[in-house]
C-alpha cells in the first residue's frame, strides 16, 4: 500500500508558527473533507460516515476528534502525530482487506449508551489505527491514533484472538 506523505506545520505558508498552524489546520481539514467526509468511503460493503454535529470552529466534530487527544472532549488538544496522518485515514479504510498491511477485527466496548461494536483497522507496519463503530447500516468513524508499545501488544493479542 502506498501512503500519502505525512503533513507538518512546516509544509504550510506563514510568517510565523501561528500563521503556519492556521494554514496547516485548514489544509488538513480540506484533506479530511475531500478524502474522508466526502470521500464515499466504505468498509465491508457499508458506507463509512463521520459526525458533523456540534461543529467546532465550523469544522466537523469527527475532524476534531481525529486530530486531537484527551479523555474529555472539552479538554482535547491537537496531536501533531494524528494531524500529520490525516491523509492516511482513507487509504487505511480503502485497503482494510489487504492483510499484508492492515489487520482488522471486531471487539465489544461498553459506553454510557450500552455495548458498542468497534472495528480497529490497524496499519501494523506503522503502528497506526483507525477505529470504526459498527452500526446496522453503516460504520461510524470514531477516531485514529498512533499506538504506543502497550497498545501494540493489546492490538496483537486482540487480533490473534479474533483470528483463532
Amino acid at each position: 500500500m502506498i501512503l500519502p506523505p505525512k503533513l507538518s506545520v512546516g509544509d504550510f505558508p506563514g510568517a510565523d508558527y501561528a500563521e503556519r498552524w492556521k494554514a496547516f489546520l485548514e489544509g488538513i481539514y480540506q484533506v479530511f473533507l475531500r478524502d474522508v467526509a466526502h470521500g464515499h468511503l466504505s468498509f465491508q460493503g457499508k458506507p463509512v460516515k463521520c459526525r458533523y454535529h456540534e461543529p467546532y470552529d465550523g469544522k466537523h466534530f469527527s475532524f476534531w476528534h481525529l486530530m486531537s487527544e484527551g479523555r474529555e472532549e472539552q479538554d482535547r488538544v491537537p496531536d501533531l502525530e494524528r494531524c500529520a496522518r490525516i491523509p492516511w485515514i482513507a487509504p487505511v479504510i480503502q485497503n482494510a482487506d489487504d492483510a499484508a498491511h492492515v489487520r482488522w477485527w471486531e471487539n465489544e466496548r461498553s459506553s454510557s449508551r450500552g455495548v458498542k461494536t468497534h472495528v480497529p483497522l490497524w496499519l501494523f507496519e506503522h503502528d497506526y489505527a483507525v477505529i470504526l463503530e459498527k452500526r446496522p447500516d453503516f460504520y461510524l468513524l470514531l477516531t485514529t491514533y498512533c499506538l504506543r508499545p502497550r497498545q501494540v501488544e493489546k492490538f496483537e493479542q486482540e487480533w490473534q484472538e479474533w483470528n483463532a
